[in-house]
């Protein structure tokens, strides 16, 4: 029989591998963000796979490719439908903040004269290099674009194959993340493992659907009150919709400025008066959205406070950007989640304590 290990050997071991694991986590951190993404999609496509599993009889590998390769051949065909479409609403847009540009710029072009001081626009216009010239590509800039594009298309196939491998073995992941815990705890992390799984397909319904709410009702709103580019705005609105509180913060200055300095198209209402009611519009929707809208939506699991997500997420984008802005909120409810069971674990109580019923409820059950 093999001899066991002394507790200074086993602390010296845990250790190691603690030091051996940060050190390959940070040589490796350039990739941990697209396997983020990959581990990501690869959990939204999962349940799908799940589901034709049953219906080719027990097949998992041929269910994943059935799954993977059509997704993959919509997400390249996606572009070329839908980008023209989009381009076409956005160019639309665009003119409009072209405009608004221009606007600002002669603003910018009066002298301003101020308890007897008065403010030149020359220097900044030079800080601001508001010029027709800082907009000409150098060759330098144009290799560095050309880079740029090749690493992006590098790391999209990374992402790509990642989510074949991660969908192909997501089965076995799970059990080899179980069978490292002793045989007494498995159960209980299996428990633990579907709980986060429940908050994590929560969060993602519920995105998908605030996104779509979001896109659709602020382009109907902007077409009925004759916002220029309206159908791009809710567009922008609804993507930028999947960043929490920040993304509607974001389109919904965006939508006052374009009201601000181009008017409603028939509406008579003066350019200021059409701007406060377009950012009032935005303003009591987004805290619909997030004290009542998205609490629903999100479910029981992701209750929490607003002063809370906006913090958080406001935090996560200046420290890690976007990505981990996207995912911030289930992250702490998961963390919430697994510091409730090891606070239960070392105060030696049921982590999931079984509620008695009132025999009233319990005669109830037992006569059906």
């Amino acid at each position: 029989m093999s001899s066991r290990w002394s507790i200074p050997t086993r602390y010296t071991v845990l250790i190691i591998i603690l030091f051996s694991l940060t050190a390959f986590l940070y040589v490796i951190r350039s990739l941990i963000g697209p396997l983020i993404i990959a581990a990501l999609l690869a959990y939204m496509l999962y349940p799908l796979v799940k589901r034709l599993e049953r219906r080719t009889r027990g097949r998992y590998a041929l269910s994943v490719s059935l799954v993977y390769f059509p997704f993959v051949i919509i997400l390249i065909a996606t572009p070329g439908i839908v980008i023209p479409i989009i381009i076409r609403q956005f160019q639309t847009l665009s003119g409009e903040l072209f405009q608004v540009v221009a606007q600002i710029e002669v603003l910018l072009a009066r002298s301003v004269t101020f308890s007897g001081f008065t403010f030149s626009p020359e220097d900044v216009a030079r800080l601001l290099n508001l010029t027709t010239e800082s907009f000409t590509p150098a060759a330098a800039e144009t290799m560095q674009a050309l880079e740029a594009t090749s690493t992006s298309l590098l790391w999209f196939l990374v992402v790509l194959v990642a989510v074949y491998y991660l969908m192909l073995d997501w089965q076995h992941l799970r059990s080899w993340f179980i069978s490292l815990m002793p045989d007494p705890e498995q159960a209980d992390l299996n428990r633990l493992l579907e709980e986060i799984d429940r908050t994590w397909r929560a969060y993602i319904r519920g995105t998908l659907l605030l996104m779509f709410m979001m896109g659709v009702f602020f382009t109907i709103v902007g077409l009925a009150l004759g916002l220029p580019g309206a159908v791009g705005l809710g567009l922008l609105t609804g993507l930028l919709s999947i960043i929490p509180e920040l993304g509607p913060s974001i389109a919904g200055i965006i939508a006052t400025l374009v009201a601000l300095f181009e008017g409603s198209n028939y509406l008579q209402l003066s350019n200021f008066w059409f701007a406060v009611l377009i950012a009032g519009i935005y303003l009591v929707v987004m805290q619909v959205k997030a004290l009542w809208l998205r609490p629903m939506v999100m479910g029981r699991f992701l209750h929490m406070n607003t002063g809370l997500v906006f913090v958080a997420i406001i935090g996560a984008a200046l420290i890690s950007g976007v990505l981990a802005a996207l995912i911030i909120l289930p992250v702490l409810v998961t963390v919430g989640q697994i510091g409730h069971y090891l606070r239960s674990k070392l105060l030696h109580l049921d982590p999931w304590p079984v509620m008695e019923m009132p025999p009233v409820e319990v005669l109830a059950q037992e006569s059906k």
